[in-house]
Parts: structure tokens; C-alpha cells; sequence
């Protein structure tokens, strides 16, 4: 069942600010919650279990989708649970908590919503056959190279078969018993083509002390080619990861912050993407 929970926050001293990158500083407040919360073990399994996460977060943001400054109103950090067995213990393991630590700033909880959530199943079957989709890429999204494939490198252009691909592959991992279409991935690979984008790159932190990883941050947009061939059923399927994007992020290091997206719904993004 993926899920969105938002945990809202205000500095325990007026105008203190957190530390520039707090991605990790998130990542590390949520799984020592969830072992206080819950148990050591289960905190360990969310920090040391395959590279793809049960749960993606983002970094503190305010309500324009930047790092918190001395005139923001409003601060919070947003967590997606992928797996339908942990959302209860998640959130109750994020509401526990009267005040958060980052870096060497105090906050106090404000308030803890499940804001979304509903079963893969519901996901798909809720799914219109679309034919393009928009994405606005709040915080940077890469997919780095495997093992075996050269030196390490971070891809930093979303292209298509990348980021539907990882979805579709995001999704069968925490949801089996929901499959996707069998022709999906024929679909993603030889009908979605990238039309239109408004990209920069950015780096980001995702551990004290290493190296940043790159990544773009903007607009980006999508659409079949042909979709008279592809059948409507697979249309919503591509539609289905689109929303599924909201909970588990696009690319590498979701789980540290990186990848958080939004859905353009109606072109408030492609609308300024020439200003």
C-alpha cells in the first residue's frame, strides 16, 4: 500500500535554521524513531535491506519546495511507504516523537498527517489510459552505473526507460501480488519519448563526508509515440508509475532524500519552464 505521510515541523528557537543538506539528517531521525518507536531491529532492517528502500524521503522543505529560510511559514519532511505491512508501525513511529533533531537544530513536531494512501491494486485499477505525463523534479534525480559497467558514473539525464523502468521495477519488488502488464516494459522502452524539459543540474549530499552525487532538478515531460499501439490497459499501467512516483521517488538515494517528484497536473510548471 504506498503511503504519504507529511510530518510538520517549527524550530524550537525562532529563526534557528537547519544545516544546508538535511537529507541524511532525515534519513537518520526517521530510522532512530522508528527503533525507538518500534524496535532496533526493525530500523535496521529499513537501513540495511536491499537498495531498494521500503520507504522514500525527502530533505526539509518549506511551501515552495526549498530548504527552509528565515521567512518560510511552513516546514516539513514527507516520508513514502512503499509496503503495505509497514504503514501503521511508520506512522505511528513518526508521531511519537515531540521534537526532531538536525544538525544542530531543534524542532517541534507540529503535526503528523497521513495525507495519501491506497493499495497497488486500487492504483491500478484507478489508472486512465493516459497517453504523456509531466513531472517536476524537486530534489536531484541520477541513476548511477552498476558494478560491471565501467567506472562508477551518475546518469543525470531522466530519460524514459530510466525512470519508468526503475518504477516498474520499484514496483514489482514491494507489490508482487499486484503484477503490471507483461508488454509494460516493451512499451516503456519502445514507445516513451521525452518532449519537453526545463533541467538543471544540482548536487546533493547523501552522507556526511562523502562525495556529493549530481542530479537534475526541474520540469520534464513525457508522451507516447504511437500509442494507438499500445494497448489501453498498458496506457494506465504507464499511468499508475506516474502516480506511484508521488510515493517512491524517481532514481538512486530516494531513501536519503534525492528523487522527490511531483505530478505537473495542470502546467503550472511547463507554463514558466521559458521565463
Amino acid at each position: 500500500m504506498p503511503a504519504r505521510i507529511i510530518v510538520t515541523i517549527s524550530p524550537a528557537s525562532a529563526g534557528a535554521l537547519p544545516p544546508p543538506h538535511t537529507g541524511p539528517a532525515v534519513n537518520a531521525a526517521i530510522l532512530a524513531a522508528v527503533r525507538d518507536g518500534l524496535s532496533p531491529e526493525a530500523s535496521a532492517y529499513l537501513h540495511e535491506g536491499s537498495p531498494s528502500r521500503p520507504f522514500a524521503v525527502t530533505p526539509l522543505l518549506d511551501e515552495r519546495q526549498r530548504t527552509p529560510a528565515r521567512t518560510s511559514e511552513h516546514v516539513r519532511f514527507e516520508v513514502g511507504v512503499l509496503l503495505d505491512a509497514i504503514v501503521g508501525s511508520m506512522l505511528a513511529a513518526l508521531s511519537a516523537p515531540d521534537r526532531w533533531r538536525f544538525g544542530s537544530t531543534d524542532y517541534a513536531t507540529q503535526s503528523v498527517a497521513l495525507v495519501e494512501a491506497e493499495t497497488y491494486a486500487d492504483l491500478l485499477a484507478a489508472a486512465p489510459p493516459a497517453t504523456s505525463w509531466a513531472f517536476g523534479l524537486v530534489t536531484p534525480v541520477s541513476f548511477a552505473t552498476g558494478r560491471g559497467d565501467g567506472a562508477r558514473r551518475q546518469r543525470v539525464l531522466p530519460d524514459p526507460e530510466r525512470v519508468f523502468g526503475t518504477l516498474a521495477a520499484r514496483w514489482r519488488t514491494w507489490a508482487p501480488d499486484t503484477p503490471l502488464p507483461a508488454d509494460l516494459d516493451d512499451a516503456i522502452d519502445d514507445h516513451l519519448e521525452l518532449v519537453d524539459m526545463r533541467l538543471a543540474t544540482a548536487e546533493y549530499v547523501v552522507k556526511i563526508g562523502a562525495p556529493k552525487r549530481r542530479g537534475c532538478v526541474g520540469f520534464v515531460s513525457y508522451t507516447l509515440a504511437e500509442p494507438a499501439g499500445v494497448p489501453a490497459g498498458t496506457r494506465s499501467a504507464i499511468e499508475s508509475l506516474a502516480r506511484f512516483a508521488c510515493y517512491a521517488g524517481i532514481g538512486d538515494r530516494t531513501a536519503s532524500g534525492m528523487g522527490y517528484t511531483v505530478i505537473d497536473r495542470d502546467g503550472a510548471l511547463s507554463s514558466t519552464k521559458h521565463r
